[in-house]
């Protein structure tokens, strides 16, 4: 498969979000005022950080089920080597995003016992 291209099942989600993100990149903004821009500065950086979030879900369950290299039908050798090759992410970025994604997919800690 493409690096450049995806095969997401339309029902999922991506392929709405991916149409959403080109209509904003096409959209023509002259005109706009400072006030809205500014509002979408705002509102663009906290759909950012919530995307972010769902992407550090699935690098988790990607992780998790060692499923780095599936798109190809191959198996990586690891999670951050995957991102390396397919993202062109640096050595440090996909190792933290890695590490990231770990981290926020622990299970809650147990209640603790009182005696």
């Amino acid at each position: 498969m493409n690096s450049n291209t995806h095969s997401v099942r339309p029902s999922d989600g991506v392929a709405a979000l991916t149409m959403a993100v080109e209509q904003l990149a096409t959209q023509d903004l002259t005109g706009v005022t400072d006030a809205v821009r500014a509002e979408r500065v705002l509102v663009l950086r906290r759909l950012l950080d919530r995307r972010e979030g769902h992407w550090l879900n699935e690098l988790a369950a990607v992780d998790a089920g060692g499923a780095a290299g599936a798109e190809e039908d191959v198996q990586a050798g690891s999670t951050a080597g995957w991102l390396r090759g397919r993202l062109r992410m640096g050595a440090a970025a996909a190792s933290n995003a890695v590490r990231t994604a770990r981290a926020c997919s622990v299970a809650p800690y147990p209640e603790p016992v009182r005696p």
